[in-house]
Formats: structure tokens, sequence, C-alpha cells
């Protein structure tokens, strides 16, 4: 059914031959959605889209989805106050709550917390009749959710608009930093009838609001009014977290000035360069790297720095402080690689069937043009997908060839292309779990090769590491399929990246063993350098994994292992 699709595309030519076709105008596709909320939350599809709709007859009410929203919440959440106006007078109901009492204006403020349409759209639903005083099933308010995000305007709003100010929790002190001024904070403390261990709704201290707002001339009132410099919120942030993850650069550097620590960690662990990265606050993270903070760090999920960075602006600011760019999200990766993820695949029923089993190259390499193979890659989805697509889902015995994958090397050239070398999909148990042993090369524009490999030249292999020098890229270590495994060896494969052909690299000496998981790097004089990670060894007839406690070198001219 392409109804939906035209509706999010705003092709009104199209929704008129549907509709003439005998298309239900409140069709419902696999998400269970009606083509009004398609339109009413497409960044494409305008009011005049809706309107169309809306006169053949659509549903302005309709629950749809899953959460069961509503058009006119969908639209809020996308930030139109042009489409809340149109639906609203078409009839729909500004007041609808879910089973868990969430309403449109408790939504907005988590999809817009960061968005400068929030107070404007707040404004409009309020005048539209929107409860001000509503609270979920978990105690969520428009009042206390806009105050969690420091939306201190958006908080005003709804003041203005006679919401009960209770659920903030706010002391008058609190009340000042958040929303008035410097002078009333000063009178305020003056006073000495306040208390600065108080908090809030969100366990902030007049402190932590100050810090929240931005505003240096309130934190150092408080501050020499005797606030603790390490004090927490409900989540266990400290000032510095809460500023970076703000993107507040002036008040992070006012806050490094008066002695904030640097590598306080919150609940999760996560420090403040963490929380910054995840923000895609590129600033505060240069200036956190610059006053030393460390790029390396994992929170307690095993969350690297790296990997929690959402903008390619921090990826290169972690990379120059020697951070592994191989450990970025997949999302960041499919955008650096320029892959737009979609829900199927566009190839033939013939050519899933003819492409979708992994198998080894036949030459060292093999270009391996296989459609469905490059479906995959362009589509990001997941073997079980690709199979559900094909009505392959029984197909228990055979693994589905696929680019989503988990220790996989992904190395940039000095060109700016990637390249991309084995991993796995899915766990041991998992009928579509395989290790590959393909190298696919992404150039600039989009464009990408797969290149495949006999499995006696080059084995499959996953966790290993692959670093760059002078035209090669040199895979290090992996940790392959159980039984295949070589106890005390070190698998060291060189990549010609103008050829593309791989060859085994013999070695001596102090070798680390069949490591994995590890940090590889070439240092000023050209050896490889080798840290952390896991060592697989056999003791007493059993497979043990051990962490890595040495550091190892490798002389590429003699091919000779050194320990550090």
């Amino acid at each position: 059914m392409n109804i939906h699709k035209f509706a999010n595309l705003g092709d009104l030519k199209a929704i008129r031959d549907e509709l003439a076709k005998g298309t239900s105008v409140d069709a419902r596709d696999e998400r269970g959605f009606t083509p009004l909320a398609c339109a009413a939350s497409s960044q494409t599809a305008d009011e005049s889209m809706l309107r169309l709709l809306i006169e053949s007859g659509a549903n302005v009410n309709a629950a749809v989805g899953e959460s069961k929203e509503y058009p006119l919440g969908i639209a809020a959440c996308s930030g139109s106050m042009r489409k809340v106006q149109l639906l609203a007078e078409a009839g729909a109901n500004v007041r609808h709550t879910t089973e868990s009492g969430y309403t449109v204006l408790i939504n907005i403020m988590y999809k817009l917390f960061d968005d400068e349409r929030l107070v404007p759209m707040i404004e409009l639903l309020v005048k539209l009749g929107a409860e001000t005083d509503c609270e979920t099933g978990y105690g969520e308010s428009p009042l206390s959710v806009s105050a969690h995000f420091g939306r201190f305007d958006a908080v005003s709003a709804l003041l203005d608009a006679e919401a009960d100010p209770s659920p903030l929790q706010w002391t008058k002190l609190m009340q000042a930093i958040a929303l008035g001024t410097v002078d009333e904070v000063q009178t305020l403390l003056l006073e000495k009838d306040h208390r600065l261990d108080e908090r809030d709704r969100w366990e902030r201290t007049p402190w932590l609001l100050a810090c929240v707002t931005g505003d240096i001339a309130k934190a150092k009132l408080i501050l020499e009014a005797g606030a603790d410099l390490k004090d927490r919120e409900r989540m266990g942030s400290a000032a510095l977290a809460i500023t970076a993850e703000k993107g507040n650069v002036e008040m992070l550097s006012w806050l490094l000035d008066v002695g904030a620590d640097i590598e306080a960690v919150d609940g999760a662990s996560n420090t403040a360069l963490m929380l910054a990265a995840q923000a895609g606050k590129t600033d505060c993270v240069r200036l956190l790297l610059e006053a030393g903070a460390l790029s390396n760090r994992k929170n307690e999920y095993s969350d690297s720095t790296m990997s929690m960075a959402s903008t390619e602006g921090v990826m290169r600011l972690l990379v120059g402080a020697g951070a592994d760019i191989s450990e970025i999200s997949t999302e960041l990766k499919r955008t650096l690689l320029g892959l737009q993820s979609v829900e199927s695949l566009n190839v033939t029923k013939k050519e899933y069937k003819s492409g979708c089993r992994p198998r080894f190259g036949k030459s060292n390499p093999e270009v391996m043009d296989i459609p469905f193979w490059h479906e995959m890659v362009r589509a990001g989805i997941s073997a079980y997908q690709a199979k559900d697509q094909f009505n392959d889902v029984k197909n228990m015995s055979q693994a589905t060839w696929c680019y989503s994958r988990f220790g996989v090397s992904f190395t940039e050239l000095p060109d700016g292309r990637f390249v991309q070398i084995g991993g796995e999909h899915e766990d041991f148990y998992d009928p579509d779990f395989c290790i590959y042993n393909d190298v696919l090369i992404h150039e600039q524009d989009g464009q990408f090769q797969i290149m495949g490999y006999p499995e006696k030249v080059f084995p499959p292999t996953d966790f290993h590491s692959a670093t760059y020098l002078d035209g090669f890229i040199y895979v290090v270590g992996g940790l392959g399929y159980s039984g295949s495994r070589q106890f005390g060896t070190t698998p060291i494969y060189r990549l010609n990246c103008e050829t593309w052909k791989i060859e085994s690299v013999a070695s001596t000496r102090d070798k680390p063993g069949w490591i994995y998981e590890h940090k590889a790097c070439f240092d000023d004089s050209g050896l490889l350098v080798i840290s952390g990670g896991k060592i697989c060894l056999e003791v007493k007839g059993e497979e043990e994994h051990v962490d890595n406690e040495n550091v190892f070198t490798l002389d590429l001219s003699s091919r000779v292992w050194t320990r550090a």
C-alpha cells in the first residue's frame, strides 16, 4: 500500500489517485499509522496534505501505533504549529491522554527540549485548551520535565499559564536562580533564611540549578555563599557534567577554573567528556580535552567516549586525542559512510536466493559483486530482517550474509576512504552467527567495494586491530571461531591498500599470544604497539581468557616482538 508513502512525501496528486482507486483514507501501515498521522510527522509534507486528507474524511482523532499517539500530538512533537492549528480546527482533541497519562504537553517537552519552537508550541497548545497540570503514572508533568531539561523559559511560560508550581519543589531562592535576576538572588542570600542544601524535584540544590542556567554571576554568588562544588543531582551528575552536556562553554571554563573535578563521574560512570560527546557539544569536548580530560574512559555499560560520540566533529577531536575510531557507533559510522538506513531491501527473490549465504572469495582478492550483499550494506538491516522479508525465517541451518557486525575494524586511510575488515554477526548460538573475512572499501562519494578472500589465505576474524602505515593495513590478533584458535601464536596479516591483496606476516620472539579486543598504534619510530585486550590461553586442557596487562611492540623490519 503506497498511500502512507505518498502522505509522507507530500505528494497530493498521488494521494488523490490512491483515494480515487478506493484506498481507505484511514488505512493502516505496518506500524499502525494512518496517512494523516504519517503526514503529521513528516518534515516534507506540509499542511496542504493534512487539509486534503481531512477533507477526504480522515479521522483526526484516530489513535495510531503501539503507543496510541494522535495526529495532533504527532504534529506538535514535529514542531509544526500550522499543522497543530489545522488539526485543532478540524476537531482534534488537544486533551487526549494515553493509558500511562501522557499528554501532548508532556510529550513535546521530550521531543522539543532542545528546540527553539518549544515555548511557542506550549503557548499555542495552552491557547487551544491543553491541560497544564496533567501528570503521568510516573509522576511526570509539563513543569517537572521542562525544569529537568533546564528549559526555564518553558517553565516560565507554563507558570504564566497558571500551572501549579508545586511539581517543581522550588524554594524562593531556587525560583530566583532559575527565573529571576542576579540582584534577586543576591537579596535572598542576604536574608539568611535560605538553605543551600535544599533540593528540588530532581534533587538539585541552588548551586546545581545555577549551573544549569549557565549564569556564572548567579553561580558565583551561590558558591561564595558556601555551596558544595562537588554536589550531585539525582542521577549523580556534578556541575561540570551538567554544564558539559548542556554545551555552555563559558560556564564549563569557569567551573574548571574554580577547581571542578574533570574526571568526576555520574551514577553510570559517565564523565563530563563522555556526556558532552554524546550530546554533540563540540566546543565543550574541545575545552575538556585541552584541559586534560581522559579520552579513553568507559562507563558501567562499557560504552567508551568514542562510542558515545554523536557527531563527526566530536569524533575528530577524540581521534586527535588518541581515541580509537573503530569504536564509533553504528549510527555515526553510517553517517560518515553516506549510508542511509532503510527498512527493506531493494532486491528480487532471485537475487536473495543467489546471494544470501556467506561465502569465501576464490582469489586474493575476489571482488564480491553480489547484489544482495551490496543492498545489505546500503540498508543496514539484520540477517533476520532480510530473512523475514523473503519468508526465510524458518531456515535455522544456514546463516544469512549480514553487514551489521560486532568486532569489525574501521580504519581511515589518508585519502579519506574507510576500510572495514571482518567482524561477526550475532552470537554463536544464533542461526545467523557468522565470522567474516571480507574487506569493505568505502569511497568518499558513498560508493563501496566488497573484497572476498580464500579461507586459507585470510581466516575469518573479529575483535582484531587494523592499523594503517605506508600503504598497508596491519591486521593483528582476533578472536575467531572456537576450535580454530592457535594458543601462543599471534596472527598478523598485511593488506595492500592499492591491490587489496592480503598476506600473512611471520613474526618471532615474545609474542602476545592469541590476543583480541586490544589497541594498536604505530609509535614515532615505526614500531607497532599493542596494549590492552584479552589473551586466549590453554590451561590444563581448558581454554581461558585473561586480561592482557603487558605492552608489546613489533619491529616490522625484523618482525621481532618485544615485551615492554
